[in-house]
């Protein structure tokens, strides 16, 4: 067996190993009661929220592709000022499992969950209801996820992604 057939053997391996942590740590049911933020339920005339709803709203997250995601008109970074912190938490693997199988995307897995701010600190109301809803096999299975774009991935992401890596690694990695 050559060492390419192993490498990706191997990769594959783990990637259904790291697919099958977050399908267990991310269930399909029962989906958030409320989707948008109460100040976003009136703006559905607006573009970014009437896409989510049309897109994104009441769809379980298995059903919900990356092309879905991309379709909103918004990185999801964005596109979750309008939601429920629980509500992106329930779709974020969804970007993240989509990054996964077109990897040019990796940006809105790693923009999904770290904070929008200069300094990339987790600060605020929403970041704080955010977190305070990960559950640890949650918390397990980004952490994974990271460690495997680190493994894979890193030589191919550029400096941008690699640093955006690394902020989502100080947080997802952090025992607080």
């Amino acid at each position: 067996m050559s060492w390419t057939h192993t490498y990706l053997h191997n990769s594959m391996t783990e990637m259904d190993a790291l697919l099958n942590i977050i399908n267990e740590a991310f269930p399909v049911s029962p989906q958030p009661p409320r989707f948008f933020l109460l100040e976003h339920e009136a703006s559905l005339d607006l573009d970014i929220p009437r896409e989510l709803k049309e897109r994104i709203a009441g769809r379980s997250w298995t059903h919900v592709t990356l092309l879905d995601w991309r379709m909103i008109g918004a990185s999801p970074m964005v596109a979750r000022r309008y939601l429920e912190p629980a509500t992106f938490l329930y779709y974020v693997p969804s970007i993240i499992v989509g990054a996964f199988q077109e990897t040019a995307f990796i940006d809105f897995a790693l923009e999904a969950i770290i904070p929008d701010n200069k300094t990339r600190i987790p600060r605020g109301e929403w970041w704080h209801k955010f977190s305070a809803a990960i559950t640890l096999p949650q918390r397990a299975a980004l952490s994974a996820s990271l460690s495997y774009i680190r493994l894979t991935l890193w030589d191919s992401i550029g400096l941008a992604n690699q640093s955006l890596l690394e902020h989502a690694e100080t947080i997802w990695n952090s025992r607080d």
